[in-house]
């Protein structure tokens, strides 16, 4: 009986504290970075040092080994590769600096709606829901980033084990270092994988927190729908409450409105940061597929799967995004605005037009951040390979 009463409890009480327990893997992995993202405090500290110390020495070792290496074009693509990922770390870093302000905003709003939905605990079953779902996400995407890291140095070191030579991690060379040497490839060796470990670590601290500020609006969406349902059993009532039901017009007004401006501060704040990844993120899975299938280079391949996935889920959540803003207007129209007053009937329609001007994400205000830019990437990625089986086959 008293486990019976304790989980009772536990159901009604609120749920604002799972939902910043979620925001833990973004907290910590910009940490490790030097950008703590959750305070508005300098990040000029030995960590962010650190990450810009490695991100330049990328950039030196990259200019050096293209220049190293250009009469063989098939090791210059293994180069690029990592140039274009240090390229999109160079991007996330960027925008986690200079507009750290931005995020702690946004991160400030969006637990501020949260707040505001949880004091109504006929939503918590609701917010409970995707914020259990959140967190299973970000925990598939530090498998999937973490796995591909650890693939690529096992499957160096199997083939080291098995063949006995010294094979480098990545095609990236440090400036006036023989790798063919002892002293040398181990320098080599600590270089590739301290940008594996950087790279992870400055990947899941970027994505982690576009999905922590994208995907509640998701259980924000439903939470409204679940109020306007019940102001509808409230209209239906045949003792109506005149001043509730007003309370209710209003609180579901500020509601969507503390939504659409949070959206909308959202959308300007990855504009430009989306267009750079997907830009970035669909050029190097075309040169991965080319260097995994045409020249068998076995990183490729597991640096083809990241990319791939963060693809997905960066082109999956704009569609959220979209999709929940629709199903608001819906919702909207469904209020009985016919069993309203004139004042009521106004507040409705302030809400439906907020409704239809809302923001979606995007690909820096060129291309929709959806399914439909997520096919054309991938059509055109799949013409490219077919047309290098027609070449090289």
């Amino acid at each position: 009986m008293h486990n019976v009463v304790n989980e009772s409890a536990a159901a009604n009480a609120g749920s604002l504290p799972e939902f910043r327990k979620s925001f833990e893997t973004v907290r910590k992995a910009s940490y490790l970075v030097g950008v703590a993202l959750f305070t508005r405090e300098s990040d000029l500290n030995v960590r962010f040092f650190g990450t810009s110390t490695i991100i330049a020495l990328v950039y030196v070792c990259c200019l050096y080994s293209g220049w190293f290496l250009r009469s063989d074009w098939n090791r210059l693509l293994e180069m690029s590769v990592c140039l274009l990922l240090n390229l999109q770390g160079t991007s996330k870093l960027w925008t986690g600096f200079v507009h750290k302000l931005r995020y702690c905003k946004l991160f400030q709003t969006t637990e501020r709606i949260y707040e505001s939905f949880d004091d109504d605990e006929r939503n918590r079953p609701i917010l409970r829901d995707v914020v259990s779902k959140m967190n299973l996400f970000i925990r598939w995407i530090v498998i999937v980033y973490v796995s591909c890291g650890v693939i690529i140095v096992t499957l160096v070191v199997l083939y080291i084990s098995l063949t006995g030579q010294k094979f480098l991690v990545l095609t990236i060379f440090v400036p006036y270092v023989d790798h063919t040497t002892l002293v040398g490839y181990v320098t080599h060796s600590f270089l590739h994988l301290s940008m594996i470990v950087f790279c992870v670590i400055g990947y899941l601290a970027s994505d982690t927190a576009f999905i922590v500020t994208v995907v509640p609006i998701i259980a924000y969406g439903n939470c409204l729908q679940n109020e306007i349902r019940n102001l509808n059993l409230m209209l239906q009532m045949p003792q109506r409450n005149e001043k509730l039901i007003t309370e209710k017009l209003l609180r579901i007004c500020k509601l969507h409105q503390m939504i659409v401006e949070f959206e909308e501060d959202a959308v300007e704040h990855f504009k430009y940061g989306c267009a750079v990844q997907i830009l970035f993120q669909a050029g190097t899975l075309l040169v991965t597929i080319f260097l995994s299938y045409i020249c068998g280079y076995i990183q490729a391949a597991s640096i083809f799967m990241a990319l791939f996935f963060q693809l997905t889920q960066y082109c999956a959540l704009g569609t959220i995004v979209t999709a929940k803003n629709d199903q608001m207007t819906i919702d909207i129209y469904g209020i009985e605005w016919y069993r309203l007053g004139n004042t009521q009937q106004q507040i409705v329609v302030f809400m439906l037009h907020r409704a239809q001007t809302a923001k979606d994400l995007s690909v820096g205000g060129i291309a929709p951040l959806n399914v439909e830019t997520y096919v054309k990437i991938m059509k055109t990625t799949y013409s490219f390979l077919a047309l290098l089986i027609t070449l090289f086959k």
